[in-house]
């Protein structure tokens, strides 16, 4: 199999399974979710719904990441598609726009985790309208890196010129099949000289800049409220926390944990090495392929952990495999 096409199967699985399992979390949230969660339930279903749409553009555009010595494309293949050339340009920027998004996500994820378990003032901002705020934050993130994708780092003769023949070795494109955004960091002249093009470097830096800046905030706040609530889960007596509450703060940061390594593997890392060898003029070649297909599995990955680690969560789908099973073994009465 090539590498396009098991990014290809790869994108259509994972949206398959991200939709199905992100619309069953939802449920579980509307319908199973403790008192004591509080407005962290609408956090977790912006994070659902924002995933379901996100793979179900993930199959739309299928983008692909590719590197070649200091070029970094996002492609979006249109040969044999309907597609125009301009609406999948439009298409591409948007996903590159969801990237945004999903780090600035993971960012206020963790400081609402962080203002509940140090019973900071500023928790009353999620309460109420005030969450809007909140969660215009990965949209701000997500604006800033799709108008770089579209304004600033649209299609360009000088990367045409560097990327037919690579593309076609790796992926069998012609570069007229293709449309894409992408940063092109030491362009060569005819007299074989390189240039820096400042406008790919100033713009692939602010979209590392949200990258880093993401998982910065999520190391910072986890390690506070790892402190934080194990002190909570060790001195009982000396807070107004109930058991209950203290043990559902415990479920919900384990949840956060495994969230967060689930996109530091499948998104921070691959994303930021891929963006580090481009900068360095190291060729990743079909490596960089790897990342779209990383990427992918994320939003089909990411609600497990919050199904199975919060109590009422996983009691209510253990509950429902009991009773089918029960269901099923019944024999009928004459």
């Amino acid at each position: 199999m090539t590498l396009n096409t098991v990014i290809d199967l790869t994108q259509k699985i994972s949206a398959v399974l991200s939709i199905f399992l992100n619309c069953f979390l939802t449920f579980l949230i509307i319908c199973k979710s403790p008192k004591q969660l509080g407005s962290y339930k609408y956090l977790m279903l912006y994070i659902s719904w924002f995933e379901i749409i996100y793979s179900i553009l993930d199959v739309i555009t299928s983008p692909v990441m590719f590197s070649h010595g200091s070029i970094l494309v996002s492609i979006v293949y249109i040969k044999n598609s309907k597609i125009a050339d301009w609406v999948a340009l439009i298409l591409n920027s948007v996903y590159c726009s969801f990237c945004g998004i999903s780090m600035g996500m993971f960012g206020i994820n963790f400081i609402y985790r962080y203002f509940v378990s140090t019973g900071s003032k500023y928790l009353k901002t999620f309460n109420g309208f005030k969450i809007i705020f909140w969660m215009m934050i990965p949209v701000v993130y997500g604006l800033i890196w799709g108008f770089i994708a579209y304004v600033i780092l649209g299609p360009s003769k000088e990367i045409d010129e560097q990327l037919s023949e690579p593309l076609m070795l790796t992926f069998g494109w012609e570069i007229q099949d293709i449309s894409y955004v992408g940063a092109y960091f030491y362009q060569i002249q005819s007299d074989g000289s390189l240039i820096i093009d400042y406008k790919s470097v100033v713009s692939v830096s602010i979209t590392f800049a949200i990258v880093f800046s993401s998982f910065l905030v999520m190391c910072f706040c986890g390690i506070r409220c790892y402190i934080k609530i194990n002190t909570l889960l060790n001195i009982t007596n000396k807070h107004n926390f109930s058991t209950q509450s203290k043990n559902l703060q415990s479920q919900l940061f384990y949840a956060l944990v495994t969230q967060t390594i689930i996109p530091v593997i499948l998104m921070h890392f691959p994303v930021s090495t891929v963006f580090v060898f481009t900068f360095l003029d190291k060729d990743l070649g079909f490596l960089s392929g790897i990342t779209s297909i990383t990427i992918a599995l994320f939003p089909a990955l990411d609600p497990i952990p919050a199904m199975f680690i919060i109590k009422s969560y996983r009691k209510s789908i253990f509950g429902f495999f009991k009773i089918t099973k029960v269901k099923s073994i019944q024999i009928p009465r004459n």
